[in-house]
């Protein structure tokens, strides 16, 4: 808006100069003023009437045909390439599946080596079926064989009630089992429970007959720690003892409740060891008493050495299970029944995973087939047909573009056209002033027009270059051309005037 007003500025004080120099209706120079034609573009709409030429008429039929037709062409393109690009995805898709089944394959394969099963056994599924029909069989036999189990009467299944003492832990040793059901005789048949509360009412329904053992009224803080290292350890630990000597209560398992579990046969074995005979027992008392206290220890032979040393007679020796009439630890399942269900279950993953490899192939192999139909075939043929038709239109309405000024512009006024021109057009060089020579009004004036536009351009801009413009023709007017040609002189009498150019 600035440079609007400065250029209107420059203009009104030409016309002003213009107008002090003249008398009547004409120039100092005797020329007759002619009006200057009036360039304000009319407010009624433009036609081009040339456009309704038969040769334009039938150009424009032709290129809104070639429009149409691409249109067309695009959306059949675009439909054949969304359909194969489907296609490809699920093609590659479906052989990221199948690599991934026949690692899972071969990872369970692996496994299955190293439980020894046979690998004719994994050929086909028909003989994967039949080795876990077989194994199913051996995990049944083994889970009704005869084994040694506790012949104490349940205590009632009550909330809050754990069970009896001899059904809580397991020992799979027979000899181990007696010697630790012997010098547990009299707490086997102890009912645990979690609290004093549910405690007395077993104590009440029984009347009395009943031993019972609350689980909030053990002292913790004395039980010994599960995994601490053996007493002789501690304080000779180069010492080498003969014997295979281990805490009792680390040969127990315990089926259910663990954790309270531990806490009561913490407290009623305590620290007890066991070793293999009874001279190996003396021994390690021996060397144990010389540091600290020695706990009981028992044998695998059935013998018992008491805390304070004493050992020998029938009280210090276990009878045979027989005569513990039932009242004995239950033996747990042998690891062949754990053996046998790991592998009945590593045999159901290969089997998923052999008919997820063997489906994931079926589906791979069934789209490949797809894409050799001569249905396919034909539609690419059809795809790669309409992309380069598709080409070859773009192409000829490229073609068809004008590169000349479009006669609008140019039937406007001489200067749009001039300025459209000049844009296709080299710049000239404006020629420069002779030394000596005083420029002409309209030579000023532009160059004022030219300052105001840069400064204008560069205010508005002033961290980035100027947006070239096309340049503007100044030739002044027909009215016009004699000022041009006269140049200002100063007169005798002090004033200026306009003396023609010789």
């Amino acid at each position: 808006m600035l440079r609007a007003k400065r250029v209107r500025g420059i203009d009104e004080v030409a016309k002003a100069v213009k107008l002090r120099f003249r008398t009547g209706n004409k120039w100092l120079d005797g020329s007759i003023i002619r009006p200057r034609p009036d360039f304000a573009r009319s407010s009624s709409v433009y036609r081009d009437h040339s456009s309704t030429s038969p040769k334009n008429a039938k150009k424009q039929q032709q290129m809104s045909a070639l429009s149409k037709e691409r249109d067309a062409l695009r959306g059949t393109v675009l439909a054949y390439k969304s359909m194969f690009d489907t296609q490809q995805q699920l093609i590659t898709e479906l052989r990221a599946a199948t690599v991934e089944a026949k690692q899972e394959e071969q990872a369970v394969r692996a496994e299955l080596r190293k439980q020894n099963i046979p690998g004719n056994h994994l050929m086909s599924m028909e003989t994967v079926n039949s080795l876990i029909q077989a194994r199913t069989k051996d995990r049944e036999q083994v889970l009704h064989a005869q084994r040694r189990k506790c012949g104490l009467a349940a205590a009632d299944e009550e909330d809050g009630i754990l069970g009896k003492i001899g059904h809580l832990a397991l020992v799979q040793d027979d000899d181990i089992a007696r010697v630790l059901s012997w010098h547990m005789a009299a707490d086997m048949d102890c009912v645990i429970t979690k609290t004093t509360a549910m405690a007395k009412d077993v104590y009440q329904k029984t009347q009395g007959k009943q031993q019972v053992l609350p689980l909030d009224s053990i002292f913790r803080k004395n039980l010994p720690e599960w995994s601490k290292p053996l007493p002789l350890e501690r304080h000779r630990p180069g010492f080498t003892t003969a014997g295979n000597p281990v805490y009792a209560r680390n040969l127990l398992e315990f089926p259910k409740e663990e954790e309270s579990c531990r806490i009561v046969f913490g407290m009623l074995l305590g620290d007890t060891l066991i070793l293999d005979t009874l001279d190996h027992a003396n021994l390690y008392r021996q060397e144990l008493v010389k540091f600290t206290h020695c706990p009981t220890i028992l044998t695998r032979c059935g013998d018992r050495i008491r805390s304070n040393g004493k050992f020998g007679g029938a009280m210090n020796k276990a009878p045979s299970i027989d005569k513990l009439k039932g009242c004995v630890f239950g033996q747990p399942l042998p690891l062949a029944y754990h053996a046998i269900c790991t592998q009945i279950e590593t045999l159901e993953r290969f089997k998923s995973a052999l008919s997820a490899s063997a489906l994931a192939q079926e589906d791979l192999q069934e789209q490949i087939e797809f894409q050799k139909l001569p249905e396919t075939t034909s539609k690419m043929e059809e795809f790669k047909d309409a992309e380069q038709r598709l080409r070859e239109v773009e192409t000829k309405l490229g073609m068809s573009l004008p590169n000349r000024i479009p006669p609008v512009l140019k039937q406007l006024s001489p200067r749009v056209s001039s300025s459209v021109e000049s844009i296709n057009e080299p710049a000239l060089k404006k020629p420069k002033p002779e030394p000596g020579t005083i420029p002409s009004l309209d030579q000023v004036a532009t160059s004022l027009r030219g300052r105001t536009r840069k400064s204008a351009t560069l205010k508005a801009s002033p961290s980035t270059a100027p947006t070239p413009v096309a340049k503007r023709n100044n030739t002044p007017p027909r009215s016009s051309r004699r000022i041009a040609s006269m140049t200002p002189v100063i007169s005798e009498d002090g004033r200026k005037r306009l003396k023609k150019s010789v």
